[in-house]
């Protein structure tokens, strides 16, 4: 029992408390209702202090780990992020795309090229590169045509692009298709396209001289360029590679001509058309002088006619000469007898002359 008094431990049986002398009265303790329900209340109470003290405990040792732990967690959930990020951006991207097709490209794994080009060039079609790569690609696997359809299909997209037109080019070159290259580049937007690309263009001809109509027969002359090869056709017809080629002055008679000429380059490139017509009036020469005179000879007299610059001469005897007829070179020995010769001018563009005679008789 305690003191009432100083709450000093009273020794069983004492009267006096043996601290400060105080009167003890002894009385039994009885276990009422509110005595056990304020012991239970204090056994509660000393209880969660001590589960209070145990947690603060357990809160100060494990508190350094839990930072780790969740830490840790934040790693792996980055290293998570970062890993779908690269997975959509190599499923998503043009670069990784366009990057997988060169390299398989680069090993002539065509087919997986192929499909990481087409990727890219969905992805982004107004990149030059994946369409070019796909081309060169589809050119790799014998699909030429091909390859040409992906470049003229995407052009749209690159018009200012010099790589774009010189891959294009190209193709049609080993195609075998000159025209389409004369056509994309004179239908190109950019200047700076038909600038860096004229020396694939055949140019015009140069001819003199120019349509008009003329009092003489004449000789047309086309202005050649190097490397080029010219045709013509004298009758308004189309000209190509299998008309009369140029080489010489051509000659234009008298009538109407209507003379066409086209340039072909080494690349094979046609140039534009030129288109003259010349219309030449020309008046029938004088018939030709036949040397000598009618009369009698002996059997060497030798007959000669006066030829004019531009002309032939036919003769016969006793008939009327044409250009089937033998014409003449030399001066012709008179046959015995009397016989009547007959001689007639031909210009170059089939004018004749009137017909010219003289009547010989050799003998005695």
């Amino acid at each position: 029992m305690k003191c009432p008094k100083c709450g000093a431990e009273v020794k069983p049986g004492s009267l006096y408390c043996g601290e400060c002398l105080q009167e003890i009265h002894w009385v039994p303790e009885y276990n009422t209702v509110e005595t056990l329900l304020n012991k239970e209340k204090k056994a509660k109470m000393q209880m969660l202090k001590k589960q209070a003290k145990h947690l603060e405990e357990l809160s100060r040792r494990t508190m350094p780990s839990l930072k780790k732990r969740v830490l840790a967690c934040l790693a792996v959930l980055s290293a998570v992020c970062v890993c779908s990020a690269v997975y959509f951006y190599r499923e998503n991207s043009y670069s990784a795309q366009y990057s997988m097709a060169r390299g398989f490209y680069a090993r002539e794994q065509y087919d997986k090229a192929l499909e990481y080009a087409d990727k890219a060039m969905s992805i982004n079609p107004k990149k030059d590169g994946a369409p070019i790569l796909l081309a060169q690609i589809l050119k790799e696997q014998g699909d030429l045509e091909g390859a040409v359809k992906i470049l003229e299909g995407n052009l749209r997209y690159h018009t200012s692009s010099q790589k774009y037109y010189m891959n294009l080019i190209m193709m049609y070159e080993e195609a075998r298709k000159p025209d389409k290259i004369k056509n994309l580049i004179v239908q190109a937007d950019s200047e700076l396209i038909h600038k860096n690309f004229a020396y694939y263009l055949c140019p015009d001809p140069k001819i003199s001289p120019e349509t008009g109509t003329y009092d003489e027969e004449l000789t047309v002359e086309v202005q050649e360029e190097d490397g080029v090869k010219y045709y013509y056709t004298l009758d308004g017809s189309t000209p190509t590679s299998k008309s009369p080629r140029y080489q010489q002055p051509i000659f234009i008679g008298k009538g109407v001509t209507e003379l066409q000429v086209v340039g072909e380059n080494v690349f094979g490139i046609t140039s534009d058309i030129l288109y003259r017509k010349y219309t030449v009036l020309v008046e029938a020469p004088d018939a030709p002088d036949i040397m000598p005179e009618s009369g009698n000879y002996d059997t060497d007299t030798e007959i000669t006619v006066e030829i004019p610059d531009g002309f032939r001469a036919y003769y016969a005897f006793d008939e009327y000469p044409t250009a089937d007829s033998t014409e003449y070179k030399a001066p012709v020995k008179m046959p015995p007898g009397g016989h009547t010769f007959y001689a007639v001018l031909i210009g170059g563009n089939d004018i004749e002359s009137d017909v010219a005679s003289q009547y010989y008789y050799v003998g005695d």
